[in-house]
């Protein structure tokens, strides 16, 4: 079974819902907590935070994340500006369960690597990516392949991966087609997020032996809305 988890984007203390991550696209959805109450109340345990303004160093949203651990989720994932093991540590002592980085792997490799020692059974990494290539930076750089990138990371004792397909993030436009090629190499907890539709995207996520799928723009557009797993 595939769990189903939907985000909740925070920016300038309101959930938003971007378009290819382009600040101003996309939705408006208001409230943090109140957005995270609702989605509890339809019955789902589990959701992924990220805070944009920490993602792109123009503030954070730790205020409004100290509100949603309180909603009673079981799990509930964070990333976006996840740079130290200081910020990690915050986040952690929270009451988040997981946090999720990206960049730092490839931006600062000897704190990635303490990250890695100190909580790897609560660490995701984000293969953020478009057209075969890693994107840091909030996406702005191309780093190393897909492919490089996961022979990289399979030497880290960490919790999973998650594929975040950047081509098609926010516009409901489908996965991305080589994701079980990717999938197979990867034996941790596996998410994916971007371009999620339909429930036939979900299955076709499953049948790539992705263990829980991230929808944003699919879940509040009502697609997929009440779906928890497939």
């Amino acid at each position: 079974m595939m769990e189903v988890v939907p985000s909740i984007d925070i920016s300038q203390g309101k959930a938003v819902k971007r378009i290819k991550g382009i600040k101003g696209s996309g939705l408006i959805l208001g409230n943090p907590t109140k957005v995270a109450e609702e989605i509890y109340s339809l019955g789902y345990n589990f959701i992924h935070v990220v805070d944009l303004d920490a993602a792109e160093g123009t503030g954070n949203n730790e205020d409004k994340i100290k509100e949603i651990v309180k909603v009673g989720f079981n799990k509930i994932e964070v990333g976006g500006g996840i740079r130290s093991v200081e910020k990690a540590n915050g986040l952690l002592s929270l009451g988040v369960t997981d946090v999720v980085v990206s960049s730092i792997l490839f931006t600062d490799k000897v704190e990635f690597d303490k990250m890695s020692k100190l909580f790897g059974d609560r660490l995701f990494f984000s293969i953020d990516y478009c057209g075969g290539k890693t994107l840091i930076r909030g996406w702005k750089e191309k780093a190393k392949s897909v492919d490089e990138t996961l022979s990289v990371i399979k030497d880290y004792d960490i919790k999973g991966v998650i594929f975040t397909y950047v081509c098609n993030e926010g516009t409901k436009k489908g996965i991305d087609d080589n994701i079980s090629i990717y999938s197979v190499k990867v034996n941790k907890i596996k998410g994916y997020a971007g371009g999620i539709s339909d429930v036939k995207d979900l299955l076709k996520l499953k049948d790539s032996k992705i263990d829980f799928a991230i929808v944003g723009m699919a879940f509040y557009s009502g697609n997929l809305k009440g779906v928890k797993n497939v």
